[in-house]
């Protein structure tokens, strides 16, 4: 109990001091959890009549009252500080509740006004989107399975820096604006944001305009193809999962609806919360800036389209033909005319020859050339919808036309291979040939007798489709890797489209602009004193680690897990010798989201 008592007032007393604060007087701010202190007042009064003073000036004030509770009370004043102009710390400093001021280690901290969005954090965002299946933070086992029964109790937990204490650090800066003129309110909204924002207010006449055109465009985007069926279609089949235009005009829908219902929560006039206000901020104006972006590149590419439309028209006009028609079909008689000693079934590959080539040749006389004119309308929807709604239309004219013949003849050679030597070949017929049978109420293979004409059947038919297979192996492998390349072509486009929907330029320009803006946690930096003038030899400063990349490409991480998911190539090769149908990602795996709320305001007006 001595030993205790002896080593107690050895211990320093941990004072959070701005470093604008450079003058004597008296200091208010925060006694708990440490002290903090947010400002000096010149001692022009007595210590009673300065402490009236600031209590009279924070019931004034309603933007004290809204950040009370989380600076965790009051401020009150803290004592009398004295100042050598060469040094950033105070010479003396005489504590009023009896702190031992001989032994005081300083942390020095930037004031940061509410206008500028800079603050300070403990701990980087966690914005990733938590994993499907995870246990909830608030699940019992899983606080269970992390209690740490072996780690040291801390004590001591409430004097250290916490997230009152962070609170109170970012006030401080509020704190003297309200103490210097009590009856006005401080200036929250940044510079830059003012005229926009002021734009986009008296815009806002225009919202219920908006929303009625957000509904009407919901709902055809929204309108069922096929109905909603418990077997094969769980959740239907709607306009917006077909076209990749329609979904384009989904996303715009979408982002004007969020500009609307975010322009009056960023006018800042009932909230003084920093961080929320910042990650709101940051947000919105990421967005608008990908949108402004996307028109400014619209329009370059609209302008070139349109320059140059008969050079263009000339030149994919040659390309189509040469890879789209040609190729498929010298490809298909170079593989009928048993190509390297290949000797395939004469009879099943003229079928094959005729059927392809007939539908090669259908939809090239269908299908009408490209014209200069096609090109000036691709330019100008660059123009007027950016160049997100270019690619959009690009991959609908690949999905659509330009390939059709493709696609019919890859699913003709896939039925075939997958009825034949799937399900008929590798299933039924190579489980009678090795005396097994499947069963469906077990999910198992049992062991079977067959009778000897359902033997000689099966036999029969497995070395009829043992001789005709390879033929319909090698017209399904030809045109599996034609889609296969046609796929390659459309995820290129599919992830342009995701990234521009989904690039954080505005984030990323703040952090390396402004990092203090977007910050990911604290450090401390030692400082040393160079002169004995104060007792303490060296101090602290407590600043901003910025936030890490990872943590604002976290959704470009996430749609490239996505992407390589999706197209795994040991996935598109078990796809492939499945006769799995190959398809191109869907679209609103990878599609930008704007939040639940637009979502459930756009479902709200179209009922």
């Amino acid at each position: 109990m001595h030993s205790s008592s002896l080593a107690l007032p050895t211990s320093p007393t941990t004072v959070f001091w701005p470093k604008d604060c450079v003058e004597g007087g008296i200091c208010y701010g925060w006694l708990n959890p440490v002290i903090c202190v947010a400002g000096v007042i010149k001692q022009d009064a007595t210590t009673s009549q300065t402490a009236e003073a600031l209590a009279a000036a924070l019931s004034l004030s309603e933007s004290w009252k809204a950040v009370q509770d989380s600076c965790g009370g009051i401020p009150t004043l803290l004592g009398i500080c004295t100042f050598n102009r060469r040094l950033p710390i105070p010479s003396t400093l005489k504590l009023f509740d009896g702190h031992d001021a001989d032994l005081v280690s300083y942390i020095l901290y930037d004031q940061h006004t509410p206008k500028s969005l800079r603050f300070y954090i403990m701990e980087p965002p966690k914005n990733s989107p938590p994993v499907v299946g995870q246990m909830g933070p608030l699940d019992p086992y899983n606080r269970l399975a992390r209690y740490d029964c072996t780690g040291r109790q801390c004590y001591e937990v409430e004097r250290a820096i916490n997230e009152v204490v962070i609170c109170q650090i970012n006030t401080s800066s509020l704190l003297q604006i309200i103490l210097k003129a009590p009856s006005t309110s401080p200036k929250l909204l940044p510079t830059t944001a003012v005229f926009l924002l002021t734009l986009a207010t008296h815009l806002s006449s225009l919202s219920a305009l908006l929303l009625s055109f957000a509904k009407v465009a919901y709902a055809v985007t929204n309108l069922q193809l096929v109905p909603k069926m418990n077997s094969f279609v769980a959740d239907g089949f709607k306009v917006k999962d077909v076209s990749a235009i329609v979904q384009q005009m989904d996303v715009r829908i979408e982002q004007a609806v969020f500009f609307i219902t975010h322009v009056p929560t960023l006018n800042r006039r009932n909230t003084y919360d920093t961080p929320s206000y910042s990650v709101r901020y940051t947000n919105f104006f990421n967005t608008v800036w990908l949108m402004m972006n996307d028109m400014t590149l619209g329009m370059a590419c609209g302008a070139f389209l349109s320059e140059n439309s008969v050079v263009l028209s000339d030149y994919f006009n040659t390309a189509i033909q040469t890879w789209l028609f040609h190729f498929p079909r010298e490809a298909i008689y170079w593989l009928d005319a048993w190509p390297a000693g290949l000797k395939l079934n004469a009879q099943l590959s003229s079928f094959y020859v005729h059927t392809f080539i007939g539908v090669i040749d259908t939809w090239d006389y269908i299908l009408p050339p490209l014209t200069p004119h096609l090109f000036t309308t691709l330019g100008t929807l660059a123009s007027v919808g950016g160049l997100t709604l270019l690619l959009a239309v690009l991959s609908d004219l690949l999905s659509f036309f330009l390939t059709a013949h493709l696609r019919i003849a890859y699913e003709l050679a896939r039925v075939v291979y997958w009825a034949a030597g799937v399900r008929l070949g590798g299933g039924l017929l190579w489980g009678v040939f090795r005396g097994k049978r499947r069963n469906i109420l077990r999910n198992r293979t049992d062991t079977w007798s067959y009778d000897i004409d359902q033997l000689l059947f099966g036999t029969v038919l497995f070395t009829l489709l043992a001789f005709l297979f390879p033929t319909a192996l090698v017209y399904y492998i030809l045109f599996a890797g034609l889609r296969l390349a046609t796929l390659l072509v459309q995820a290129s486009i599919e992830t342009s489209l995701a990234f521009m929907h989904h690039f954080p330029l505005f984030a990323l320009m703040l952090r390396f602009k402004d990092p203090e803006r977007l910050p990911g946690g604290i450090c401390f930096t030692l400082k040393v004193l160079p002169s004995a003038a104060v007792k303490a030899t060296s101090y602290l400063v407590l600043e901003n680690q910025p936030i890490p990349l990872s943590a604002i490409f976290f959704q470009y991480i996430e749609l490239w897990n996505r992407l390589a998911r999706h197209y795994n190539p040991l996935r598109l090769l078990y796809q492939v010798l499945a006769g799995q149908h190959l398809s191109s990602i869907p679209g609103y795996s990878i599609r930008y989201v704007a939040g639940p709320e637009v979502n459930k305001k756009l479902e709200d007006k179209a009922r």
